[in-house]
């Protein structure tokens, strides 16, 4: 029982997660050899980070289409409970209809009913999958007190139902309205990856001309002094340069000849993909009320900006 527990709590987004520990762990003990250390690293970050995202996202969409068909569902058993059919055949009946996502759940628990297992029990197993779903564990909790308590169980699914597309028109209008949010994020981001833009093309060019004018004049100029700040990480293997290591090897993934553009070039790309994912998931939360649902708004800045800066940067127009 234990064995059929733990199998139960494992998840394939937890075993992403497992392995992306494991490589980060060893590219740890790897220190010494600095490429292999930082591409396992980054792998691991991204075996990490990704999976465990979309399956979240995937899951969260799951739920809300289930939540979405659950009125549907309710009042069709309203209907039956109506004509004199029992519960069991009320079930029977639905788990042949077509309720999207639901369908699958509703087979389950006829199936359940079908082996002799009670109609509480059924239920609340029902609830245990949906545990993420607080609007479906509250439906069932009314159902089965109302079944407890010998009530009229029809009319209960009914005003269940009507509750709950009262409770879904109020989240349609709500995101409607945040839905302006929404676009605000995204343009907030896009004035963001204009101005590291604009930081590339007039900060690094000035800095540059500032080292060469510092270099003629004996170093007169050292307020505009420009150096790679990751020079002497040069064979240091301290975890403070562990930043410089992830930017060079950004830096050759993409193209970027090495020195202090490379510094600066690489951390304006990755602070690019920080803001990308953060403000993604910050939209999610303001437009639809979950982070989750955030993902896919936070794949399509981080993309968007990535692909952006590295484009300009291939074609000359960043510094």
């Amino acid at each position: 029982m234990k064995t059929k527990g733990i199998k139960e709590r494992i998840e394939p987004k937890h075993i992403s997660l497992i392995i992306a520990a494991a490589l980060i762990f060893i590219g740890i003990l790897l220190h010494q050899y600095e490429g292999i250390m930082m591409n396992l690293i980054v792998l691991g970050v991204i075996i990490g980070a990704t999976p465990y995202a979309m399956l979240s996202y995937f899951e969260y969409a799951r739920i809300k289409a289930i939540e979405d068909q659950l009125p549907i569902f309710l009042l069709d058993l309203a209907e039956s409970q109506k004509v004199g059919l029992t519960l069991h055949e009320s079930l029977k009946q639905a788990s042949k209809t077509d309720y999207g996502k639901l369908s699958t759940e509703i087979k389950k628990v006829y199936n359940q009913l079908s082996w002799g297992i009670g109609v509480q029990e059924v239920f609340d197993n029902f609830a245990k999958r949906m545990k993420k779903s607080k609007l479906t564990s509250r439906v069932v909790s009314i159902i089965n007190e109302t079944y407890i308590s010998g009530g009229d169980i029809g009319r209960t699914m009914e005003a269940t139902a009507s509750d709950i597309t009262a409770i879904k028109e109020a989240e349609k209008e709500r995101k409607a309205v945040t839905s302006e949010h929404t676009l605000i994020m995204y343009a907030i981001y896009f004035i963001f990856i204009g101005i590291v833009i604009g930081l590339s093309q007039t900060l690094i060019p000035m800095l540059s001309i500032g080292s060469e004018a510092s270099s003629v004049a004996g170093g007169g100029l050292g307020i505009f002094s420009f150096e790679d700040p990751c020079t002497v990480c040069v064979d240091n293997p301290s975890p403070y340069c562990i930043n410089c290591s992830i930017f060079s090897l950004l830096c050759q993934m993409i193209g970027i000849e090495s020195g202090g553009k490379c510094y600066y070039n690489a951390l304006f790309i990755l602070m690019a993909v920080v803001q990308g994912i953060f403000s993604g998931l910050v939209a999610g939360q303001i437009g639809e009320g979950s982070v989750f649902a955030g993902v896919k708004h936070s794949l399509i800045m981080t993309v968007a900006g990535f692909s952006a800066l590295v484009i300009l940067l291939k074609f000359g127009f960043m510094g």
